[in-house]
């Protein structure tokens, strides 16, 4: 009597040495479903296009052609007039599968499925994260639950003084506070002068002659000394921040030299 389909296969299996248990290790094919296979109980079986991957996997491993071990399993059902499991609803599903092709599959779609929830929960968290954050007012802008009240009129309002906003965005500087302005002019002829800026010719100081009706500003921080021909101070005009001055010239040798400070330039303006 010839052996059943399930026969052949655990014959091969045998003479090669090879243990169910081996196989369902390597396949992740439960052992239960191996030896249904092997018995010919293929009601065991979930059915549908999972009986037919376990018989691939289960010839495969063993050495078994594998196109043959399917066209034997498919005569052994139609013989037992079960090819109606063939078409049994996959709702069914075994506890362990396999197309016999990989036995990482199952390890790769857990990690991929795991991979994905941790993508899904990390998208959710900065999602809330940004929803609470842009909810949360800021320490700074809080605002107090209870209703902003208006000041209190009680007589005239405080006055608004246009002017006082006016001066606030264009402060006027006190030159007296930082130094002062002196502007030396030769009027009607040329003159030769020199200038010390805080003692210092060098420092914005200035030496050489002034055209006619030339006129130099200085700035200086604490004085400015002028020397000129002693027959020539009656020709340099001498304003000190806009206003003109009358400063003294004292004689020194060929020269004449006057001197203002800050401290004492306003008892000359005139």
């Amino acid at each position: 009597m010839a052996a059943s389909f399930g026969e052949q296969l655990r014959l091969a299996r045998e003479a090669r040495g090879i243990s169910l248990r081996e196989i369902s290790e390597q396949t992740r094919i439960s052992m239960r479903y191996l030896e249904a296979i092997e018995t010919n109980d293929f009601k065991r079986l979930p059915g549908g296009i999972f009986n037919r991957s376990f018989v691939k996997a289960y010839a495969k491993y063993i050495g078994y052609d594998e196109k043959e071990a399917v066209e034997a399993y498919t005569r052994e059902m139609r013989e037992h007039g079960d090819m109606a499991d063939e078409v049994q609803s996959q709702s069914h599903k075994p506890h362990v599968y396999t197309d016999g092709n990989s036995s990482r599959s199952p390890l790769v779609t857990l990690l991929l499925t795991i991979l994905i929830l941790t993508i899904l929960s990390l998208g959710v968290y900065a999602a809330l994260h940004w929803y609470q954050r842009r909810e949360a007012t800021p320490p700074g802008n809080k605002t107090s639950d209870a209703p902003i009240t208006q000041p209190a009129q009680t007589g005239a309002p405080a006055p608004v003084t246009p002017a006082s906003s006016a001066n606030t965005s264009t402060p006027q500087t006190n030159p007296a506070a930082t130094g002062f302005q002196v502007q030396i002019k030769a009027v009607g002829q040329q003159v030769w002068i020199r200038v010390y800026v805080d003692d210092d010719a060098r420092k914005n100081g200035f030496a050489g002659n002034l055209q006619q009706d030339e006129a130099k500003q200085f700035t200086p921080e604490r004085s400015l000394r002028v020397q000129c021909a002693k027959d020539k101070p009656e020709v340099l005009q001498i304003m000190i921040n806009g206003r003109q001055a009358k400063v003294p010239f004292n004689m020194k040798g060929s020269l004449a030299e006057m001197t203002v400070t800050r401290e004492d330039y306003e008892q000359f303006l005139q």
